[in-house]
């Protein structure tokens, strides 16, 4: 009876302690839900919004459009207030543009610049070239959030976005960053983990290729105040690079990333007749059809890598592309604008056969005349044999009701040039003084 008695007691005890964990795991976990789940996505959304805010100097925004990054990565400094962001590109020092933003609940926090930004905006923004823009996008989804650190990434996209905090001017960073973009070496040699790569850079889509082993890899990256960092860490050997830091007075490229101390690599330089991309900045003559002449002006972009072509008509300017390899600039066709809903093309053509090309192959290619003393680039055909074009011309492409294409060339009056759709016998662009 008392051995009964005794495992009655102990089985009573044995009750009481698992019922006082139970309860004490119960009340741990009301600690920890006290909150709703609506309430504690609410908190989560004060602290990126707060965290934005606290940030002296701003951030930098690290973004790449496209659903493939086919246009590299964009730095952008941003310093939010409780309404607005005062936006700049570290491509384009001195420039600064103000918007709204908002921090909203679309089953988490999504970081969305809702009014009009020409900096922000950029890659969004459709023209008559391009109806669906260029992948950009501006709403960004919260994933992770410290002091220092916010990792988003696009809500069509899905690209990874950092927002790094500054720790010093905005505008500083963006000169640094320009100065990177003008004088970054065409490409580098060295090792990664023992085997040899070779890289080249491509500073208008702002991708680097990497020769290693018999096989390339394409990896797109953005300009810093120190060099360029990768989209995504570029692993061989075992050895993971991501950030290159470069140094203009050595030519040399030093891997920043943890474990990588002896990652150094040798800056592949252009030669001297290699004209670099902020030297065609300024004013020009262009001269075609004999002795026909009209002034111009080339206007960098170093957000895409190109030049404008500025001072044909009012309504238009047309976008030369920038090799980086050889140095020189490439006019191909291409929609400068549109008239009543149609289409205003500037295509090339052939003075001596007539031929007239759409196709981006059919370009003309502005070659330096290495004349130091009376700077001029000629233009020639790119790609004579298939394209043997010498000239450019407007023209109007349209459609009528049942879908069928008209064209012809302008004849409005602001879009011509001299009077007249046709630029005949392209010759060159001739420096003015400066």
């Amino acid at each position: 009876m008392i051995n009964k008695v005794k495992h009655i007691v102990c089985c009573c005890l044995a009750c009481c302690a698992v019922s006082t964990v139970f309860t004490s795991c119960l009340k741990d976990q009301e600690d920890l839900f006290e909150l709703s789940a609506s309430e504690r996505l609410q908190t989560k959304i004060d602290k990126v919004r707060q965290t934005l805010r606290d940030g002296v100097y701003g951030w930098e925004l690290e973004y790449y459009p496209g659903n493939r990054q086919d246009y590299g990565g964009i730095v952008y400094t941003v310093r939010f207030d409780s309404l607005t962001a005062t936006v700049g590109c570290s491509l384009m020092p001195d420039s600064f543009v103000t918007s709204y933003y908002k921090i909203s609940n679309d089953n988490g926090p999504v970081l969305t610049f809702d009014t009009y930004n020409q900096l922000l905006h950029y890659f969004s923004t459709p023209s008559s070239g391009e109806y669906e823009a260029k992948g950009g996008e501006f709403e960004f989804v919260v994933n992770e959030v410290s002091d220092t650190l916010i990792t988003l990434y696009g809500k069509k996209t899905r690209n990874t976005i950092y927002l790094r905090r500054f720790n010093g001017p905005a505008d500083d960073y963006a000169q640094k960053a320009v100065c990177m973009f003008d004088s970054i070496a065409a490409g580098f040699t060295g090792t990664i983990g023992g085997i040899a790569v070779e890289g080249r850079i491509s500073i208008m889509d702002k991708q680097l290729t990497v020769d290693v082993e018999g096989r390339s890899v394409v990896m797109p990256f953005a300009f810093t105040d120190k060099g360029i960092h990768l989209y995504q860490p570029l692993s061989i050997g075992g050895v993971a690079v991501q950030t290159l830091a470069y140094d203009i007075a050595t030519n040399r490229f030093t891997c920043l990333d943890a474990n990588t101390s002896d990652v150094v690599f040798d800056g592949i330089l252009a030669s001297d007749d290699v004209v670099r991309f902020a030297d065609y900045a300024g004013n020009y003559t262009l001269r075609y059809n004999g002795r026909t002449t009209t002034s111009v002006s080339l206007v960098p972009s170093r957000m895409d890598g190109t030049y404008r072509l500025r001072g044909l008509s009012p309504h238009y300017e047309v976008v030369l592309r920038y090799e980086h390899t050889t140095g020189n600039l490439i006019l191909a066709p291409q929609v400068v604008g549109d008239i009543n809903g149609a289409s205003v093309y500037l295509l090339t053509f052939s003075s001596t056969t007539g031929s007239v090309w759409l196709a981006e192959d059919a370009s003309l290619t502005l070659t330096w005349n290495k004349n130091k003393a009376r700077v001029a680039y000629n233009f020639s055909a790119t790609n004579p044999d298939s394209y043997p074009c010498d000239s450019a011309i407007l023209y109007m492409i349209y459609y009528d009701e049942d879908g069928n294409a008209s064209a012809r060339s302008v004849t409005d009056a602001e879009w011509l040039v001299n009077g007249s759709a046709m630029l005949t016998s392209l010759v060159s662009l001739q420096r003015q003084n400066r």
